[in-house]
């Protein structure tokens, strides 16, 4: 058995440390990637009509993907941002009710304070109705049901096109819907956004949004996106059709 010395081992030890921290993507590299999630965020617009923005959740690399058998190239690595819509009433109409609720208990124990019962009975008759107010809203047969969306960076989907479910196309871009056969309304539209396989989609009966096998030359770029959305169909699909496109376009690197 072959024993290295104190210095081979030292130098081993070091080469293999740099080894191991040579995947990590620096905080500017991840700050690039973010700006271009936070790009197509707002292409994509603040909210759609009677919605407004619940959560927002970034799920952002740390590390990039060489291709160790073709030194200098690399795998697209992945990146997305979660949000989640609700009714603009019900959520603004909540936000009242609880205003007015801290407002109502520093009034109510000041009368209290002050032995005014008079005022107590008739502040208990307005929360009364705000209660109602607040139960009125959340249980509003025309409030909207919550939308879930998904935008991800560099997903490499493989489907098939119904012509019946295409919802928009146009250069670079394609839009599907899916309506899980309810009949409730609901369901999915997927908007698949890539200038080189979608360059033209008028004739193509599948999805394949693919980089080159042996990696790319750049190791934090953007190459396609998509953006899920879910919830009511008809205002998914209407959303959808709002979107700049041109800028969605604009955060994705040649190939």
């Amino acid at each position: 058995m072959k024993i290295l010395s104190a210095a081979a081992f030292v130098s081993w030890f070091l080469a293999t440390t740099a080894l191991a921290q040579s995947t990590s993507l620096t905080r500017s590299e991840v700050a690039a990637i973010k700006a271009k999630l936070v790009a197509v965020q707002q292409a994509i617009g603040a909210e759609p009509a009677g919605y407004i923005k619940e959560t927002e959740d970034f799920s952002l690399p740390t590390d990039f993907n060489p291709n160790t058998s073709q030194p200098g190239k690399f795998w697209p690595i992945s990146s997305s941002l979660q949000m989640r819509f609700t009714d603009r009433g019900v959520k603004e109409g909540n936000a009242s009710a609880e205003s007015a609720a801290e407002d109502f208990q520093r009034r109510y124990a000041a009368a209290i304070a002050a032995g005014n019962f008079e005022a107590v009975a008739k502040m208990a008759e307005e929360m009364t109705r705000i209660q109602q107010a607040a139960t009125a809203a959340a249980l509003n047969p025309t409030k909207k049901e919550p939308m879930d969306v998904y935008v991800q960076l560099n997903q490499n989907p493989s489907v098939g096109i119904d012509p019946d479910a295409v919802v928009l196309e146009q250069r670079g871009v394609i839009a599907l819907r899916d309506a899980n056969n309810n009949a409730d309304g609901k369901g999915r539209v997927t908007v698949y956004v890539d200038p080189v396989a979608l360059k033209a989609t008028e004739e193509l009966s599948k999805i394949e949004l693919r980089t080159a096998d042996d990696g790319m030359p750049n190791k934090a770029g953007v190459y396609h996106v998509v953006i899920q959305l879910n919830g009511t169909l008809a205002d998914a699909e209407a959303w959808a059709k709002t979107f700049n496109y041109g800028s969605i376009l604009g955060v994705i690197d040649p190939q």
